[in-house]
């Protein structure tokens, strides 16, 4: 094999140099390269952390709404048992309490007055407070209701004495003495004079507006 000589002299020769500043800029653009991958890598697992945090998200929400579109029939039925409420009150307030009213009267006419008939006129309760004016409490319904009595007694006074007892009852008002007389009757009869009477009164509700309502007697259907 031929061996190939240098003829150049020596101190024409071109060494060979290292190009430091060009190792360094590949060196920095590996390095950013690098930099931009691992950093692409990261973001992109953050991105799907996120994306599925939101996933879970949107799916409590979708289950939060379906919940809520549930609830708010009962929403709807509470208002309305509210409503029914409100009005049954009224009209458990507006009552008047016939029984008790003739209970009164029972236990306040003497023994020497007797009644030829007793009619009691009552109007459908009223709801109270739906009129746009407020009502105090404690305030007992007004109505148009009356009393009519008409009866036998003795004397005048006796008849005094029956006006005067009615008036106590609290349920009554404007007791007041429609007509009252002493029929002519035969020479021959014997018997004790008596005095016809006629009384009229207006019949008032003395339960309050607040009154409450017999809830143990209520019958509630459960679906």
């Amino acid at each position: 094999m031929v061996r190939r000589i240098n003829l150049v002299p020596q101190s024409q020769r071109q060494r060979t140099t290292t190009d430091v500043g060009l190792l360094v800029l590949l060196g920095a653009i590996i390095v950013a390269v690098f930099a931009l991958g691992f950093g692409y890598y990261l973001l992109n697992n953050s991105l799907s952390d996120r994306e599925n945090e939101l996933a879970d998200v949107q799916q409590q929400t979708a289950v939060l709404e379906s919940q809520l579109t549930a609830l708010q029939q009962y929403e709807r039925l509470e208002s309305e048992r509210a409503g029914t409420e409100a009005v049954v009150q009224g009209i458990y307030a507006g009552r008047t309490l016939v029984s008790d009213i003739l209970n009164a009267v029972s236990l306040v006419v003497p023994e020497n007055v007797w009644f030829q008939s007793l009619s009691l006129t009552t109007t459908d309760p009223v709801v109270q407070g739906t009129a746009g004016a407020a009502v105090p409490a404690g305030t007992p319904p007004q109505s148009d209701n009356k009393l009519a009595i008409n009866g036998k007694t003795y004397t005048f006074e006796d008849l005094a004495q029956v006006l005067v007892r009615l008036q106590l009852i609290p349920a009554l008002s404007g007791v007041d003495l429609t007509s009252a007389r002493q029929p002519e009757k035969d020479p021959a009869d014997l018997t004790e004079d008596v005095t016809e009477f006629s009384i009229g009164a207006s019949v008032l509700n003395n339960q309050t507006v607040d009154t409450p309502l017999p809830v143990s007697q209520i019958e509630v259907e459960v679906p």
